[in-house]
This record gives structure tokens, sequence and C-alpha cells, in this order.
């Protein structure tokens, strides 16, 4: 499976969600939802709080964030997994003194 990246740009944590009369909302458990990360191209993969590589992680994640992911064999953008994408090095240059 190919690896890809992009950026969180939504992320619904369903135990913060209004209460609405005649749903399965839990309202105790913060580790379930959902997220929608922007691909390289500007198209949308949605991903269940299922999928985030160490499960609990889903909850220290931030809008914004990069991350990486793989996608389902499915009819619409899916991610099979998901997780934070390693921190890159940056190299800061000063000038000679």
């Amino acid at each position: 499976m190919q690896v890809s990246a992009g950026k969180l740009i939504k992320l619904v944590h369903l135990s913060q969600q209004r209460y609405l009369p005649n749903t399965r909302l839990v309202p105790d458990h913060n580790d379930k939802g959902y997220g929608i990360i922007e691909d390289e191209q500007g198209g949308e993969v949605y991903f269940s709080h299922e999928v985030v590589e160490n499960r609990f992680g889903f909850d220290d994640l931030r809008k914004g964030q990069q991350l990486e992911y793989t996608l389902e064999n499915a009819s619409y953008l899916r991610a099979a997994s998901v997780r934070v994408a390693p921190a890159v090095a940056v190299r800061i240059l000063r000038p000679a003194a």
C-alpha cells in the first residue's frame, strides 16, 4: 500500500457534540469520532477513530497537523490507517561572525 500525506482539516469528537434526542451518542467515550484529511490534490479523505495508529492517539490529534495515511479500497476516499507524520529536521543557518 502506498503511504500518502496530508493536513488534518477537521476533527470531530463525538462525546463533545451537543446531545440530540434519539441518537446513540455516548457522552463518556472521548476517544470516539472521525476526521478529515486534505490530500495533496485538495481532496478530502475521511478516517474513523478506529484507524488511528495507537487508537488512543486520536485524542491527541490537532487541526493543521501533518498526517500520513493509506487508503482503503472503497468507493470514496477513506483511510485504512492514519498516523502523525514524523517531524522534519530543520537546519538553521547563521551568518559567519
